[in-house]
């Protein structure tokens, strides 16, 4: 008797305590005394994406929505950019000063190059990446098909020379993270039409 009369007691404690505790929630939406996530500290990386258009499909691109190209007369074993001198006017470099890091891109596939000046590059499947000094908005594609040689970058590291899906992979039916600027006018959509690269 004495045992269900303790239980009944701690229940209305219970019951009691519910009722009397703060509905209110701080900032940041956790409770008092609960766990709080931080966001995540990306200062010390360089981040990069994947967008969807109808013509191109998965592509790559900077953190302002610029397409990365590679370029057939660069070597990916071992990693060489041939592109110097006047080239470097047109076609800027994607640097990795910091980490590279890329939503929708294998992080396997990504690595780092040594310019002659010193400077680091991004690199995918072993291709040097670059912008293209043309492109200003996202959506640009100025330098896709450049003297039959400079070509928009698949999250895989191929080249997108045609159709979309000649190039890309279509294992995962995931949603990747796109570019964060979506400027009006030939953007990147940020709702994909097809299924995107498997990484």
């Amino acid at each position: 008797m004495r045992r269900g009369r303790a239980i009944t007691a701690l229940a209305a404690l219970a019951i009691s305590l519910t009722a009397c505790g703060s509905s209110s929630t701080p900032p940041g939406g956790a409770a008092t005394g609960g766990l709080q996530a931080k966001n995540a500290d990306l200062s010390g990386a360089n981040m990069y994406f994947i967008a969807n258009t109808e013509q191109m499909g998965w592509f790559v691109t900077d953190a302002d929505g610029l397409p990365l190209y590679r370029f057939d007369k660069d070597v990916p074993k071992p990693s060489k950019s041939n592109c110097e001198g006047e080239c470097l006017k047109s076609w800027k470099p994607v640097l990795a000063d910091k980490t590279p890091m890329a939503t929708g891109v294998d992080p396997i596939s990504m690595g780092v190059l040594t310019r002659p000046d010193g400077t680091k590059q991004l690199t995918i499947a072993g291709y040097p990446q670059y912008t293209y000094a043309e492109d200003k908005v996202a959506g640009d594609m100025k330098g896709q098909g450049k003297g039959g040689t400079w070509w928009v970058t698949a999250p895989n590291g191929a080249k997108i020379t045609g159709g979309k899906a000649q190039n890309n992979s279509k294992k995962s039916s995931s949603t990747p993270s796109t570019s964060p600027t979506s400027p009006a006018g030939g953007t990147p959509q940020s709702t994909p039409t097809s299924a995107a690269p498997g990484y």
